[in-house]
């Protein structure tokens, strides 16, 4: 290979390299967030030395007992902006799909406006809280989808685990990251009949354009909401 060629090879495999971040990848880098909660040393407001806000939840309840005859549904998905804001199963705010209903666990809040609110402004989750009647229903796991307008997919899985320490087995927290947008999808490997879950989104991080009218980083951080052991508020 001449000098030229090899030059021209070598640039082009940096460039390639570079671009897609081969030391990461989509995953990590265009949709996963760090380790931990950002916002843990109280640098608030994107890093401007204020002392971080306590995160507080996004909460939605899913329920399987509209049935006549309730039936386990399978692999069944929330959130998912794009695609469901829009969709025709929705009455006063709540959504039933597969005969599953999906509300908002927010007063005041649909969940036809916080899927609307997510496609506009996405957000960094630090933690996943689940809640149900049936310690069954809190052990599925869930899976984290999410893709780009390029085509690009990844997929994280969550896989609820009871704290040896806690007196409670009905409810179960996730202290694992991942980012939402309009294109995320989770998908609960099951809903039980007749149950309901109640699902917590408590973000670690969120965008919201319109901070920067006021000439505030659009971007603000979030401490721990310290409701589990080894978690500090």
């Amino acid at each position: 290979m001449s000098n030229i060629k090899k030059y021209l090879s070598d640039a082009r495999m940096s460039a390639n390299e570079s671009f897609s971040n081969a030391s990461g990848g989509f995953v990590d880098d265009m949709n996963f967030t760090g380790d931990d909660f950002f916002g843990a040393s109280g640098q608030g407001g994107g890093g401007g030395g204020m002392s971080a806000s306590q995160s507080q939840p996004y909460i939605i309840n899913v329920s399987n007992k509209a049935k006549a005859t309730p039936a386990d549904v399978a692999n069944f998905a929330v959130l998912g902006s794009y695609e469901f804001s829009g969709n025709a199963g929705f009455s006063s705010g709540s959504l039933v799909i597969d005969e599953v209903t999906i509300s908002s666990g927010v007063s005041g809040i649909t969940y036809q406006e916080m899927l609307q609110q997510f496609a506009n402004n996405p957000f960094s989750v630090g933690l996943t809280y689940l809640q149900s009647s049936d310690p069954d229903q809190v052990l599925e796991t869930l899976a984290v989808n999410t893709r780009d307008a390029n085509g690009n997919e990844a997929q994280k899985t969550l896989v609820p685990i009871v704290d040896p320490y806690q007196q409670q087995n009905n409810i179960i927290a996730m202290k694992v990251p991942y980012r939402v947008d309009g294109f995320t999808k989770i998908r609960i490997s099951r809903v039980i009949a007749n149950k309901a879950l109640k699902i917590y989104f408590y973000p670690s991080e969120n965008i919201n354009l319109s901070r920067g009218l006021a000439e505030r980083p659009v971007s603000e951080r979030y401490a721990s909401p310290g409701i589990i052991r080894g978690i500090k508020g």
